[in-house]
């Protein structure tokens, strides 16, 4: 043992990660979590805010309609957090909403959960969705060159010989504006002109569906913009104006109902099979793999394919007992970026301190620090994890 203390090279992960992006016969799919909503920011009372909350700020939002509902709701409320913490879940918007709906199916007229009977369940559940609704459904005249139309640009750039996937988890419509301000040409599996509608086959079969320049998008949490409505004796999804009252907001993969099930069982098919394709590369930007079915649908192949990559883009630092680096510690194909560190090849690491070529300039900051007072060192900070700053690099890879 020498002392020395290992470290990655922040400009070759960079450099690696520039020249996949820019492989034209490599499949590429992107999965945005909340992080990339809330990366869009408006100034309001002298300083700036997200224009869409972050699911911290979305379940302070319905906690507070909750309790506005009356001292019932409010218990009701607190008892299903402390379920949720009982269960080592994160007492989150998502994880009360589908508590909800799951006492909803398991209540009878009769019974009682919680302390409230089965319609008023039903009353919370509706309360719920209709915060997250309003809170996702801002006025988009409010934003301008937001980062997802940086996204929407580098697309507009690349020429693929297969369609770039976008899966989202998000319910708000930020992705679809910025495409179509850009006049990028999307696919959404909804085919129609007057009421929209979900077409599963489309997911499955590559002629049922536009061509290559053609980006996809997967909604796999629904969307503000989706609802079911009766036709003929049959129940079908069709997409609209945003619906107040976020009927098809899902933010779980629960056991649905038959006429529940589409488009969220076709979506996660179609990220399986994505990740299936020989050498596929998924970009993972503002999702904090809080999801477990996605989680073990990626993490599932990753162990299957070793030619298949995921880059994990984080906002934040997470500790090596975290679910998510002790499964990327097992799997070389992983590489999750943080600000400080870097888990490469299974190892996580800082970041060397390494000179700033121009092209790192809007994802890494070189600077120099005095630990407890003593001589200043360099030290590397990531800014990949912000979907801004990711979005900068990607329109840096086109200039010029």
């Amino acid at each position: 043992m020498n002392g020395t203390v290992a470290t990655h090279d922040a400009q070759k992960i960079l450099a690696d990660f520039r020249d996949h992006l820019a492989r034209h016969d490599k499949p590429l799919a992107f999965l945005f979590g909340a992080g990339t909503s809330c990366a869009v920011r408006i100034a309001a009372d002298g300083k700036t805010e997200s224009l869409i909350p972050a699911v911290a700020g979305l379940t302070t939002l319905a906690k507070t309609e909750a309790i506005a509902l009356g001292g019932k709701y409010a218990k009701a409320w607190e008892t299903i957090e402390q379920d949720c913490r009982d269960s080592k879940q994160d007492p989150n918007i998502e994880n009360i909403l589908s508590r909800l709906r799951m006492m909803i199916s398991a209540a009878g007229n009769a019974d009682t959960l919680a302390g409230l009977k089965r319609g008023e369940i039903q009353s919370l559940e509706e309360s719920v969705r209709k915060s997250i609704a309003k809170a996702v459904t801002p006025d988009l005249s409010l934003v301008t060159n937001f980062p997802h139309r940086k996204f929407a640009r580098w697309l507009a750039k690349t020429s693929r010989k297969n369609p770039v996937e976008v899966f989202t988890v998000n319910y708000d419509v930020l992705i679809e504006h910025a495409l179509e301000i850009e006049r990028i040409p999307a696919f959404d599996g909804f085919v129609g002109s007057y009421q929209p509608f979900f077409h599963p086959d489309s997911l499955r079969r590559v002629e049922a569906a536009p061509g290559s320049n053609w980006t996809r998008l997967w909604k796999m949490h629904g969307s503000v913009t989706w609802r079911r409505i009766e036709e003929d004796g049959r129940t079908r999804v069709v997409r609209g104006a945003p619906d107040p009252t976020g009927e098809m907001i899902y933010p779980s993969f629960q056991k649905y109902d038959e006429s529940r099930q589409q488009p969220y069982s076709a979506f996660t098919d179609r990220l399986s099979r994505f990740l299936e394709q020989d050498d596929a590369l998924l970009v993972v930007a503002g999702f904090s793999f809080g999801d477990e079915h996605i989680n073990n649908l990626i993490f599932g192949a990753l162990e299957n394919r070793p030619r298949t990559h995921v880059y994990a883009l984080q906002f934040g630092e997470f500790a090596p007992e975290v679910d998510l680096m002790k499964r990327a510690a097992q799997r070389p194909n992983m590489i999750v970026i943080s600000p400080k560190t870097g888990t490469i090849g299974g190892r996580q690491s800082m970041w060397a301190p390494v000179e700033c070529p121009t092209f790192m300039d809007a994802v890494f900051e070189l600077k120099e620090e005095a630990p407890g007072g003593g001589a200043p060192v360099k030290a590397g900070k990531m800014k990949i994890g912000d979907f801004a700053c990711f979005c900068d690099f990607l329109e840096s890879m086109t200039a010029g």
